[in-house]
């Protein structure tokens, strides 16, 4: 068994695990925020949200006739070669000068071990859990809409899979597709191979993303606020105090003094400061919770969870603002995500004898598509005059976009022609913007023609 990077609870926290929505609407009666944060953010594992068996039953005369899902891709190895290089430059450079506390030590062997693992070349690929995410997603699937796939059987129809065109979201469908027809064999006849659809799926660099392109890089309310949070005195605090317990204090004043610059070629990132530092090692600290298939990197006795936290919570800002629904009155970070979803509008109104559409991309998608369709938590923005803060938002990249983070709509219909949609959040049953009404007499079902109105933004 592996041991747990921080406590059991935290693990849970940190994993994505929550209550399944039961007695309590969480669409109209928000969960009471907690004093634990999800310290891994965007690379927390996946988990389902809910058990499916508590779903509501599906209104009375209605059959499942479709299915829209889109999915990021699963836990990961570094998505390119960098922080590993970057620390262990740190760690080697503190070695040859007597440097490193007995704690350093240890943290130099996990670096290491955890460089080891991603050689020849594991960058950007999913990992072992990664592939385990998809496949236990499709069997709970399958579980639970045996109907749909055996009319496929029957019908003969199709099942589309997209990607973004990057090597991880197709391995993520390959992982997935696996994981349906290792139970079901008959089911893989079925499918269309694998193509790539970066208009839907890689939105934020395809053709058209100009505006979102210059707000990343040009905009000045973005700039003002990601200044003020990395220069809030509690994230250099939290820097000095994490490094302290690796560096002597000799070599972490020239640290501090700016006397140290690692750079890696061709390549923005580098290690010029502690606040440098620390965020290098909070990002393998942070991936190394998605290569439990791979290895045991146990940090749990060398990173404390006061000093881990003031830089989630700056990740999470970075997330929030660069991809999420980042500042009042202005949507350029998720109306891309409307190619996407008029996407899925379109396909599940459609009779073109496809059951279902698989779709794998990246948190960058993930999270512009939960703000775009008003997910509660995932959707609300902060004027100009509130910087965000683990205080003033209950937006969490962990909760909104972990690994193998999915949307799935569920389409039935009835003898009537009348379409309706169930929207699955990270397998929970979840309501769309508050602008779109609800069928009659249910809670999370609505009808085509209504989503198709309240979604044209």
């Amino acid at each position: 068994m592996q041991k747990s990077f921080l406590t059991l609870s935290a693990v849970l926290l940190l994993a994505g695990c929550q209550p399944s929505q039961q007695a309590t609407d969480s669409a109209t009666v928000p969960a009471p925020e907690k004093t634990e944060q999800f310290l891994l953010t965007s690379k927390t594992p996946y988990q389902p949200q809910q058990d499916w068996q508590s779903y509501s039953r599906v209104p009375a005369g209605f059959s499942i006739v479709g299915l829209q899902h889109v999915a990021r891709h699963g836990s990961r190895f570094l998505s390119s070669r960098g922080d590993d290089d970057l620390m262990l430059q740190l760690l080697q450079l503190a070695t040859e000068q007597q440097g490193l506390t007995p704690l350093g030590q240890e943290l130099a062997l996990i670096v290491r071990q955890l460089h080891q693992v991603h050689q020849p070349d594991k960058y950007g690929e999913i990992s072992g859990l990664g592939v385990q995410e998809h496949q236990q997603i499709a069997a709970r699937m399958l579980a639970r809409l045996p109907t749909l796939f055996q009319l496929a059987l029957e019908q003969q129809q199709r099942m589309a899979v997209l990607h973004s065109g990057r090597e991880r979201a197709d391995q993520s469908g390959d992982a997935f597709v696996a994981g349906l027809t290792a139970i079901k064999p008959q089911l893989a006849s079925l499918f269309d191979a694998g193509q790539a659809d970066e208009a839907t799926l890689y939105f934020y660099k395809a053709e058209g993303s100009e505006a979102f392109q210059h707000y990343r890089k040009s905009d000045p309310r973005l700039a003002r606020v990601m200044q003020q949070l990395e220069a809030d005195p509690k994230r250099l605090q939290a820097a000095t105090a994490m490094l302290q317990r690796f560096f002597t204090g000799s070599f972490f004043a020239r640290l501090a003094h700016g006397e140290i610059e690692l750079t890696i070629p061709d390549d923005d990132d580098a290690i010029r400061n502690p606040l440098d530092a620390a965020n290098v090692l909070y990002s393998l600290y942070s991936i190394a919770s998605n290569l439990t298939a791979e290895g045991e990197f146990d940090f749990s006795s060398l990173l404390l969870p006061e000093h881990l936290l003031p830089l989630a919570e700056l990740d999470d800002a970075d997330s929030f603002y660069g991809r999420g629904p980042a500042f009042a009155n202005d949507n350029v970070t998720f109306n891309l995500a409307g190619r996407l979803v008029k996407d899925m509008l379109d396909k599940a109104g459609q009779s073109s004898g496809y059951a279902a559409t698989f779709r794998f991309t990246h948190a960058q998608v993930m999270m512009p598509l939960a703000a775009y369709l008003g997910i509660l938590d995932a959707s609300e923005p902060l004027p100009e005059s509130e910087i965000y803060s683990y205080q003033s938002s209950r937006w969490r990249s962990g909760k909104v976009a972990p690994m193998a983070a999915n949307v799935q709509w569920e389409i039935f219909r009835n003898a009537g022609n009348e379409t309706i949609v169930r929207m699955l959040h990270n397998e929970r049953e979840t309501r769309f913007a508050a602008n779109c009404q609800l069928y009659a007499d249910t809670r999370y079902f609505y009808l085509l023609t209504e989503l198709q109105s309240c979604l044209n933004h």
